[in-house]
């Protein structure tokens, strides 16, 4: 993955990360400050909204991560440590011999 397609991938999680914090506020919210407004009950409807806004947006946010985290799991696959001991032990033996 280059530069380039890294950088996008940062750009494309950050707005989607906003967009799905205020996507669903802006969509529960408004109704519920008119319902609230028309019913007289003024912050019941608001914080009932607001609550259901903030379980929304983790079950969003947490798909997003998993996701992003498959992709730079295939894309830069961690170092194979087993190797990087065998290579270590290698060379102690090779300094141990000279």
């Amino acid at each position: 993955m280059d530069k380039y397609s890294l950088r996008e991938l940062i750009i494309s999680s950050a707005a989607y990360g906003l967009s799905s914090i205020l996507g669903p506020l802006l969509i529960l919210g408004l109704p519920s400050y008119f319902i609230d407004r028309s019913l007289g009950t003024k912050p019941l409807v608001m914080l009932i909204a607001v609550f259901t806004a903030f379980i929304i947006t983790n079950v969003l946010l947490f798909k997003k991560v998993a996701k992003i985290n498959r992709m730079m799991a295939e894309n830069f696959p961690a170092p194979d440590v087993d190797k990087d001991k065998e290579t270590d032990k290698k060379e102690e033996e090779m300094d141990i011999k000279q």
